[in-house]
């Protein structure tokens, strides 16, 4: 080569770009166990709010114990990257969709938790327990998810409270359905300020079809429909 330096340069490059392919593979692995994991945690919440007593408390505590394994999933994954890629790993992997979806969903699964247990909702600083394996005790551990993952799984969650409370109207949960009611509202209420930024994509949904306004959108029908279906039900 006619450049003494040009093999070593070449050598840092592609180093770099192989780390950042094996980041991805690895980034692409965790993203699978973590979706699934918070899909039982937003399936088992859901399914609670239609029993009660025991039943309800088992699947419960089952959907806490999935958000609590996708979040501490998740933390390990950030550790990971962090000590493989380098500190720029979130700036150059965020725009990733395997990145985004996961940050996402749990988002969803602990948001919808906290509706149906009355907690406070979780902040972009998510704060839950992990089990310790050498032990039954469990720490408390925060995980910190980035903006856009945080208002789209916050309006996923918005979705999922439509399905629970036509759900619960069919088993006449009356004041549990005017509870969740509220806090649907609440919430769009909150997030409809983001309608003003409409090229902010899903990362779950086609790039053609699926941005923030349209999502704000359809949770303001599904708010919209709930409250004149239970206003014709004098519920309300």
């Amino acid at each position: 080569m006619t450049q003494k330096n040009l093999k070593s340069e070449l050598d840092d490059v592609f180093s770099s770009f192989d780390v950042f392919v094996k980041a991805k593979q690895h980034l692409s692995r965790e993203s699978t166990e973590i979706t699934n994991a918070t899909k039982t945690s937003i399936n088992n919440a859901v399914s609670a709010t239609s029993e009660s007593g025991e039943k309800r408390q088992e699947l419960l505590d089952d959907a806490q114990v999935h958000a609590e394994k996708a979040g501490k999933l998740l933390l390990q994954l950030h550790q990971r990257l962090a000590k493989d890629y380098g500190r720029f790993w979130r700036q150059d992997l965020i725009t990733s969709q395997l990145f985004a979806i996961p940050e996402q969903e749990i988002v969803e699964a602990f948001a919808l938790l906290a509706v149906i247990k009355q907690t406070t909702l979780p902040l972009r600083l998510i704060h839950f327990r992990t089990q310790d394996p050498s032990s039954y005790l469990k720490t408390k551990t925060t995980l910190k998810v980035s903006g856009e993952p945080y208002i789209f799984g916050l309006l996923d969650c918005v979705g999922e409270l439509d399905r629970i409370l036509h759900d619960s109207l069919k088993s006449n949960q009356i004041e549990f359905v005017k509870r969740i009611f509220k806090q649907m509202d609440e919430l769009y209420t909150g997030l409809e300020r983001f309608r003003e930024f409409p090229n902010r994509k899903d990362p779950k949904k086609s790039k053609e079809f699926a941005n923030l306004k349209k999502r704000i959108d359809t949770c303001q029908y599904q708010v919209f429909r709930c409250r004149k279906l239970l206003e014709d039900k004098n519920i309300l």
